[in-house]
């Protein structure tokens, strides 16, 4: 919330800096999307694309809304370079506390809202850990060719499980994870195959399909406490990390993928996609003084992807998902093995859209959009 807040003053401060250096005609066009295509792009015109209606359904006139109720396992660990297998007790196991999440979405057209909350209670019991905080927010632009989509995920309170069962924990409520991606997936057979039916609703697979994907993006991620990552007692096993308080992360993805949606009984539908792939990553470590180590680059080997089976009739749909990425990346003194799994209930209607949501995107969107 305070990134928001500090995002809207940045914006109120420069829109009355800007305020007296253009007319009042430039201002009622910056101040309306509607105007402001018309005047700086007149020849910009999104247009459809025809899919096979054989295969794939389309739903641009509802107002698809949905709720998701997922169990996550986060855990970021790290290990000494000379040690070959993760689970050594001279590794730092960082896990979460969170129980369980409750995300809700919106779509309509080509445009999808979505964010996600911490509950108090679910089906994980972690009462002897960190207590944790988490929120996400992500925007997603899709097109029946390609997705685009932004999302911004922040987690805070970690805990260090060393040994089987929990033998030992070392409560870091100070850690955060604080991730920005910007990501665009490319289908292939998109006529025939739709890559966004399962995922956010606007289209509905009525005949099996399999596609090629295409996956690029961009990733910065900064995982990190008030103090060192390792703990004092395991830091003479690190060499050149001992005083590591935070990892600082940029990467670049161009991972090749397949997806399918598997049509049973008409309305039930098992879908999948897959995506491997090695990631470019820039990276640099935090000391405890503050101060940045040079800039380093490595290949991190990745693999993510969904599983899901699911329920659609022409305005109802749920379902059961997993879904899970996972990193392997050989940084300077450590390893680091992160892996993210989400497992959890969705369900969504489709409503007619009110009036106010046609009025405002089209006021807001590109024409055709």
């Amino acid at each position: 919330m305070i990134c928001c807040r500090n995002g809207f003053f940045l914006f109120l401060l420069i829109l009355c800096f800007h305020a007296p250096v253009y007319g009042q005609e430039d201002l009622k066009v910056f101040l309306h999307p509607d105007k402001f295509y018309k005047k700086y792009f007149p020849n910009l015109k999104i247009k459809r694309v025809p899919l096979d209606t054989n295969y794939i359904r389309v739903y641009p006139n509802y107002f698809t809304v949905g709720v998701h109720l997922l169990s996550p396992a986060l855990t970021t660990t790290i290990a000494p370079k000379n040690s070959y297998t993760f689970g050594n007790l001279t590794d730092a196991k960082f896990k979460t506390s969170i129980a369980d999440i409750i995300g809700f979405s919106a779509n309509y057209r080509f445009v999808s809202i979505g964010f996600a909350l911490l509950l108090k209670s679910g089906l994980q019991k972690h009462s002897d850990y960190a207590p944790s905080a988490y929120r996400t927010l992500t925007v997603k632009y899709n097109n029946a060719k390609y997705v685009m989509q932004f999302k911004y995920l922040r987690a805070k309170g970690f805990t260090d499980v060393v040994g089987f069962g929990n033998s030992s924990i070392y409560k870091r409520p100070d850690i955060l994870n604080k991730e920005f991606q910007f990501e665009g997936i490319y289908n292939f057979d998109w006529k025939r195959y739709s890559y966004v039916a399962p995922l956010i609703f606007s289209q509905r697979q009525i005949k099996t399909r399999v596609g090629i994907l295409l996956k690029g993006g961009f990733y910065y991620k900064k995982f990190g406490g008030d103090s060192s990552l390792i703990d004092k007692g395991k830091q003479l096993y690190y060499q050149n990390f001992d005083d590591t308080k935070a990892i600082q992360t940029f990467s670049v993805k161009l991972a090749p993928g397949v997806g399918g949606n598997f049509v049973m009984y008409k309305s039930v539908i098992l879908s999948m996609a897959i995506f491997p792939s090695f990631d470019i990553y820039f990276y640099r470590y935090m000391n405890d003084a503050g101060a940045y180590s040079d800039k380093r680059r490595s290949a991190v080997f990745s693999i993510d992807g969904f599983v899901s089976l699911g329920y659609q009739s022409k305005r109802f749909y749920a379902g059961l998902r997993f879904e899970a990425d996972r990193r392997d990346a050989a940084l300077r003194g450590i390893n680091m093995n992160i892996i993210n799994a989400y497992t959890g209930l969705e369900v969504g209607y489709r409503f007619d859209v009110p009036h106010i949501i046609k009025k405002v995107y089209r006021k807001t969107m590109p024409p055709g959009m």
